[in-house]
């Protein structure tokens, strides 16, 4: 399943919806501005396609972490491609995480499709980014429908779920570290649907 994206432009399916289920015909694929730089004019860009495919990267012949780090390590560009998988835990239910088992944060500081962590932050608190054209691998449970993106103001793309802006910790070193969880008391594991992840 393709979609293609432009600053506040949304536009239509593109490819048959077979990787991914009927369940995910006719989504369509906003890619909004986040942060202080909406206004700010778009610039042309030569690879405008992010296409989400049902599986996980190693079902489809990839190995590695496609550029996402772990930790502190520094991460210098978006990832080539994302994995979003779900995990659970007695402590906070289902909740997304990444190719290397890192739990996925989202934060009440943001609004929908609007990231406010950038700076300081960010350092603490990356954004879950990805490269223009890159691949999004869904594994089983996670809502295709949910899966959205947005424009970072420093121009980087972020993934989106149920409208909240993703994100990793850079104290989560194992899968299964939740060092970020009540962070500020805002930030919390993401659930599959986009909301808080919350024991069961």
């Amino acid at each position: 399943m393709i979609f293609t994206y432009g600053r506040r432009v949304r536009v239509g399916l593109l490819a048959a919806c077979l990787l991914l289920g009927m369940a995910a015909c006719g989504k369509t694929l906003v890619l909004v501005d986040s942060g202080p730089a909406a206004s700010a004019p778009s610039s042309p860009v030569s690879n405008t396609g992010l296409q989400l495919v049902g599986g996980t990267a190693a079902e489809h012949g990839l190995t590695g972490d496609g550029g996402t780090p772990v930790g502190a390590i520094p991460q210098p560009q978006p990832a080539k491609w994302v994995q979003l998988s779900v995990a659970s835990s007695d402590a906070v239910g289902a909740y997304l995480t990444d190719v290397n088992g890192s739990t996925l944060y989202r934060t009440d500081h943001d609004a929908p499709d609007v990231s406010s962590c950038a700076d300081a932050c960010a350092l603490v608190f990356p954004p879950v980014t990805i490269r223009e054209g890159g691949k999004v691998y869904l594994s089983p449970g996670v809502d295709p429908s949910a899966v959205g993106a947005i424009r970072r103001a420093d121009g980087t793309i972020q993934l989106t779920v149920g409208g909240r802006p993703v994100y990793r910790h850079t104290g989560d070193t194992r899968p299964g570290d939740m060092h970020g969880q009540g962070a500020d008391g805002a930030w919390y594991p993401i659930a599959p649907t986009g909301a808080k992840a919350t024991p069961h």
